[in-house]
């Protein structure tokens, strides 16, 4: 039974008709291995729970158990998988930055720098192309903003619109850090100005990332004046995410899913009520956490299919990529309770198990990156609660 998805009908549409199949490009591993590995690739492919108990020997609690394995893999893949700028794009290091934040680090003429020091900074690497934009004037101040350029499809520059200071969210970036671009340096609080002044620019209509990046500079009732003289708000770009989840929204709808939940998240920790919009999105990230459940395989990943239908790959390269972004999806919009049930942290250590048995495979980065950002979100929330438990 698949996803029905309009709200204004009260269903959700499928969401993940799209086939996946990974192109083996560009982030590799440092480990030497000569064996020949051949892959097939088939058709289509903040309440306490869960207590941890004292342990009563040598071997630790499961949830326990599972935070540490957690973090050996990925602290594994930090350490085992490095990135150059003479080698690896934009696209690439940026997913990396999703994963790791400022951890992440990257090779550079100069050394190993960390990536987003490296690439605000001006440091050259190729897709990252950034201008000045619109000049605004802010609290009395006349700030230039900052413009991300487009390179879609070709998996080397930025291919969704405000994708780069989306995947910076959690860097802690502040409005005063300073921008590098080619019309010198000029400021966060400058880019993150011009993508609400270019929203009616997207024309594909595609806001997960504008919707990311604005939550972390933004409150969730924020409005504002574009180009095109027409107000919007965080709720009119929430309102199109969800009104759009089809089964062509990529990677199967998990951006699409991940950017509405994190608003919901949002929404509810600053005291506000959710309702009309909102209550439509809440519903929309309920009913797709229980797709996730109710096509999970036996063996702990995700289907193949994403939240359309079950489906199962004997490529563990797809599987990584389908499973690792329904997990991260999960990550972001599970509660305490349900990070902590049983078929969820089956699903983290599936992962663990797929990362393992491809560890001396070049993989490609959003299947990587995606997944092990979400085991890091999955890590932080369940750190959290074995320490406070």
């Amino acid at each position: 039974m698949s996803l029905i998805y309009h709200p204004l009908l009260r269903r959700i549409a499928p969401l993940g008709l799209l086939p996946f199949l990974v192109v083996m490009i560009g982030c590799p591993t440092s480990r030497v291995d000569d064996a020949d590995v051949t892959l097939v690739a088939i058709d289509s492919d903040q309440a306490v729970a869960g207590t941890p108990q004292p342990s009563t020997g040598t071997k630790p609690p499961a949830n326990e158990a599972l935070h540490l394995r957690v973090a050996d893999a990925l602290k594994a893949n930090l350490q085992s998988r490095r990135l150059a700028t003479d080698v690896n794009g934009a696209w690439q290091v940026m997913h990396g930055v999703l994963a790791y934040g400022r951890d992440f680090s990257v090779a550079t003429a100069s050394g190993p720098q960390p990536a987003v020091t490296y690439i605000l900074s001006g440091g050259p690497l190729k897709g990252f192309l950034l201008r000045g934009g619109d000049k605004f004037e802010i609290d009395g101040r006349s700030v230039r903003g900052v413009v991300a350029e487009l390179q879609p499809g070709e998996k080397i520059g930025q291919g969704h619109r405000d994708q780069w200071v989306a995947y910076m969210a959690d860097s802690g970036l502040k409005p005063s850090d300073v921008v590098v671009t080619t019309d010198g340096p000029l400021t966060v609080e400058g880019w993150i100005r011009q993508i609400e002044w270019d929203v009616p620019r997207n024309f594909e209509g595609e806001y997960s990332w504008t919707l990311t990046a604005l939550l972390a500079h933004r409150p969730t009732t924020h409005r504002w004046t574009a180009r095109d003289g027409s107000d919007y708000s965080i709720e009119t770009l929430l309102e199109s995410e969800v009104s759009q989840l089809s089964p062509t929204s990529a990677c199967g709808g998990s951006h699409r899913l991940c950017a509405i939940a994190a608003a919901v998240n949002r929404h509810r920790a600053a005291g506000q009520p959710i309702i009309g919009v909102w209550a439509d999105a809440e519903m929309v990230v309920e009913m797709a956490i229980e797709q996730s459940r109710d096509f999970q395989n036996a063996d702990g990943s995700f289907s193949s299919h994403y939240f359309e239908r079950p489906g199962w790959s004997p490529d563990l390269v797809a599987v990584l990529g389908t499973s690792g972004h329904v997990f991260e999806f999960l990550a972001v919009a599970g509660s305490d309770e349900l990070l902590a049930e049983p078929w969820v942290q089956k699903a983290a250590n599936n992962l663990c198990d797929l990362l393992e048995r491809t560890s001396h495979i070049d993989l490609e980065c959003g299947a990587l990156y995606h997944a092990l950002s979400g085991l890091s979100i999955f890590a932080k929330r369940t750190g959290k609660l074995l320490t406070s438990g």
